[in-house]
């Protein structure tokens, strides 16, 4: 299987049979718009503060599939996080989180690692399956670096840290083998080289922090 990105990896392995995050799956929802931002941090795109996201070189070829959030950053100088989960998750439509979800799912799609189907109430969106193949290459990815021995890269620390808060683990690891894994990042976490990881795992929970505000303005 060729080499995927984080957002795709995640995008694998946090959809439902429909081929979708859920209508109500706020975390996976949440975590998806994290999964790219992380994906855009690490390709050098952009810059991350803990309430802003600045635009900070041009999108690589490589995260094409990440234009439509990529735009949508350009339009500032800078984007406030609450502005940024508003626009994704409380406009008048779910326009942008479709546009990055289809042109995540689409890149897989191109890849033959899933497959386009209709989802929605009436059949009006488009959801995307993975393959068996596509889901076995990522789960055993994790597991080769999380729960054997070998180098951590800061791609898949990330996937099981966004996995882990769109609590989208438990279909492909074992409660044993999770916590396993948590401890693992933990412990890299702790290290002098894990500097990286911490910011990622305070990164997510401060978007999510933040979303679980909204929902409390919004209801």
């Amino acid at each position: 299987m060729k080499d995927l990105t984080l957002s795709q990896e995640y995008l694998i392995c946090a959809v439902n049979e429909k081929g979708t995050l859920g209508a109500f799956s706020t975390e996976k929802q949440v975590c998806l718009v994290a999964a790219a931002l992380l994906e855009l941090r690490l390709a050098g795109c952009v810059a991350l503060e803990k309430k802003t996201v600045t635009v900070t070189a041009p999108l690589p070829a490589e995260q094409a599939h990440l234009a439509p959030l990529y735009h949508y950053l350009t339009g500032g100088k800078d984007r406030k996080l609450e502005k940024l989960l508003e626009d994704y998750h409380y406009s008048v439509t779910d326009t942008r989180l479709n546009d990055l979800l289809g042109a995540i799912g689409s890149s897989l799609a191109a890849l033959d690692l899933a497959r386009p189907v209709k989802a929605g109430l009436l059949g009006g969106k488009t959801g995307y399956l993975p393959t068996r193949e596509a889901i076995n290459g990522v789960v055993d990815l994790v597991r080769a670096e999380l729960l054997e021995e070998g180098e951590v890269t800061e791609d898949v620390a990330a996937l099981v840290i966004l996995l882990d808060k769109g609590k989208s683990l438990k279909p492909y690891f074992s409660a044993f083998e999770q916590k396993e894994m948590k401890e693992k990042i933990q412990a890299i976490g702790k290290t002098p080289t894990g500097k990286l990881v911490r910011e990622m795992v305070e990164y997510v929970e401060n978007l999510i922090s933040i979303m679980a505000t909204l929902v409390v303005v919004f209801s």
